[in-house]
């Protein structure tokens, strides 16, 4: 993992890191292809929890929940455009919006994922980060 998403995520509580093997499975099976800084982060650490130097609360799913997760609202073709990979702790949830090129990452509702708002945080995994240390809820 580089220095920059070390940083970002130093408080977090990291998970041992992520088979490439797994990670181009589970991406796949979603129909999605996350930014190259997030890849990275999951070799690294499979998941992360805990609070932003902010104060704000952030969970990463370990990649193999990434199905379980996301099969409510479909997978792939099938999913309303957004893949989410976290979330707050609470009805925030962090995902991949794949109705653009290149995807963003967004917050969503989770309570109206399909047909709410989204607001972008990032076209990188770092910028993601940079966006939930700079913005309190």
């Amino acid at each position: 993992m580089n220095e920059q998403l070390q940083t970002l995520t130093r408080s977090l509580t990291k998970q041992p890191g992520a088979a490439p093997t797994m990670i181009e499975k589970v991406m796949a099976a979603l129909g999605v292809k996350p930014p190259a800084d997030y890849i990275a982060f999951l070799r690294a650490s499979n998941g992360a929890e805990g609070f932003m130097p902010n104060g704000r609360y952030l969970m990463l799913e370990p990649v193999e929940q990434l199905v379980p997760c996301n099969e409510p609202y479909g997978l792939g073709s099938s999913s309303p455009g957004l893949v989410t990979f976290g979330s707050d702790g609470g009805m925030t949830l962090f995902a991949f919006d794949i109705r653009r090129s290149p995807i963003a990452i967004v917050a969503v509702d989770a309570t109206c994922m399909e047909n709410g708002p989204v607001t972008q945080c990032g076209d990188t995994f770092v910028e993601f980060l940079e966006y939930l240390e700079s913005h309190t809820e």
